[in-house]
């Protein structure tokens, strides 16, 4: 099997999940009457032991030679048979077990499973995983996880080694030939993440935990053990890709990457529910077809409307590819973009230039008309709420009832405020209004800004004596009430700046270039561009 990452959980604590495996297997296991125990590993040496129950042994359930060993092969990358190992005899126990001691060389250093045949497990065969200081104790009639045994052709999973993979490793991988991916619910309650990739670099890494699978499996009518969830990494072709690239040119931008629809769908009784939302960012990987410049942006194709919209992305190369990793909360179609140069006719400050002209390139921030920026202009509450929200690729909201009481459903505005309340990025006054027209301060975008980034999953939050420390050379900082601490975190983060060398000016009203050098300064640091 491929090289997995180091385990980092200590023998008792993979003990223990080895027992909670066992009892989320059951009854589907019959689990063998031999096993592996205190299985170790130190650079090329694998140490631990066999046990043989006695009613096993007398049985001949267990392949032992004639010289009294038991064979053990040991796999390393992808499957390949490294090496041969023997358990020999030790010594029997006074509880009626036979212990075979493995003390061996093997040709890997990093990560190793091992195998031995038991004809009373399923399978017919017992394997262990261990690497350099830790193991995963053995499990009957389950091989190595990887893609060609644990997805079929047809792209449904198998359960039993679904399970494995997520004991094994709680942010397991599983490699698919396939563009459509059925996952057994009931097989999806232990583990963080579940990644499914394949060899071109299209992937999706699902958080297990947002999916909420007792609420699916109610809302369809059916038992968890029936519930499955249906994922899709398909690639845009004909019409559908054309489409896409329409829309690219309809902005002056060169596509980088083909089109792919990310879906996962809920499937139970006959009926299907689409899982638009997971709380929380979500990560996805397509493969780049032309290289990536700086200003490089992943984007999400709407097809009804036929628009693109700015979505997180990173880039970064894997062996002959170049990888954009795009994070957004939601399923739909996704792209690469070169956005067209940026070129407005009025002089932005030298400080925000790059920064407005680079959000600009993708599709973040937009001029004022007749190629202008207006740099100086003020910049208004619900502006900002629009344009941090599209710096996080959060789509508006549709409601007809609104978080503030002076948000009116038919303003432009609405959706864009509605989202940023409902992901907890703003907040209203004493009388549950928004003031969606006023003026936006500097406190209130730092604020914001630093809300932002711990949706992203990256706290900037500091302690109050690190607070107190970040503005101890600024003089104005009693203003800044209720907002302190996280114009404080902006300013150690290296987002905001002080007006001057001792004034914050935290009550001053932001102008667009401030706000739009803000957003460029958060994004990398919030792991949401390069």
């Amino acid at each position: 099997m491929k090289i997995m990452k180091k385990l980092v959980t200590k023998k008792t604590a993979a003990l223990l999940v080895f027992m909670m495996m066992v009892s989320a297997l059951s009854p589907v296991l019959a689990f063998a009457a031999s096993n592996f125990e205190n299985l170790s590993a130190t650079d090329s040496r694998v140490t631990g032991t066999v046990y043989v129950e006695a009613d096993s042994y007398i049985a001949k359930d267990v392949y032992i030679d004639d010289q009294n060993r038991i064979a053990i092969q040991v796999y390393g990358e992808n499957d390949t048979v490294g090496t041969t190992v023997y358990a020999t005899y030790s010594t029997y126990t006074a509880d009626g077990r036979y212990l075979y001691t493995i003390n061996s060389t093997v040709s890997y250093s990093t990560y190793y499973t091992l195998k031995y045949g038991d004809k009373s497990a399923v399978g017919g065969a017992v394997y262990g995983r261990v690497t350099n200081g830790t193991s995963f104790p053995g499990f009957p009639g389950i091989p190595p996880v990887t893609g060609g045994d644990i997805i079929g052709a047809d792209g449904k999973v198998n359960r039993d080694r679904l399970i494995a993979a997520l004991a094994a490793d709680e942010n397991a991988r599983i490699k698919t030939t396939t563009d459509t991916v059925y996952l057994p619910a009931d097989a999806l309650l232990n583990g963080k993440t579940l990644t499914i990739y394949n060899d071109a670099g299209v992937s999706i890494t699902l958080p297990l935990a947002a999916l909420k699978l007792a609420d699916l499996a109610k809302s369809l009518g059916v038992e968890l053990k029936d519930l499955v969830i249906r994922v899709e990494m398909k690639k845009l072709e004909g019409d559908a890709a054309k489409a896409v690239n329409d829309a690219v040119k309809a902005v002056g931008a060169t596509q980088l990457a083909d089109a792919y629809d990310f879906k996962v769908v809920a499937v139970g009784g006959g009926k299907e529910l689409p899982i638009e939302k997971f709380g929380q960012l979500v990560q996805r990987t397509i493969p780049l077809t032309s290289a990536a410049t700086p200003s490089a942006a992943g984007v999400l194709f709407n097809p009804t409307a036929k628009e693109l919209s700015f979505v997180p992305s990173t880039f970064a190369k894997a062996d002959d590819k170049t990888i954009a990793t795009l994070k957004r909360d939601g399923s739909s179609i996704y792209t690469v973009i070169q956005g067209k140069t940026a070129r407005f006719n009025d002089a932005l400050p030298f400080w925000s230039k790059n920064a407005v002209e680079s959000l600009s390139e993708k599709l973040i921030v937009e001029g004022t008309g007749k190629n202008l920026f207006e740099p100086k202009r003020g910049i208004t509450r619900a502006e900002f709420a629009a344009l941090v929200i599209r710096s996080l690729g959060v789509q508006p909201v549709t409601s007809s009832t609104y978080k503030f009481n002076d948000v009116i459903s038919t303003k432009w505005y609405a959706g864009t405020v509605a989202a940023a309340a409902e992901i907890g990025l703003v907040i209203g006054d004493e009388k549950g209004n928004f003031n969606p027209n006023a003026p936006i301060t500097r406190k209130e975008v730092a604020a914001i800004v630093v809300r932002a980034t711990e949706y992203a999953g990256k706290s900037i939050k500091l302690s109050d004596a690190d607070a107190n420390a970040a503005l101890a050379g600024f003089k104005d900082t009693a203003i800044l009430g209720w907002a302190k601490a996280e114009v404080a975190a902006a300013v150690k983060a290296g987002i905001v700046n002080g007006q001057s060398s001792t004034a914050i000016a935290g009550n001053a009203f932001a102008n667009r270039a401030e706000a739009a050098t803000m957003i460029a300064r958060y994004l990398p640091i919030a792991g949401l561009s390069n």
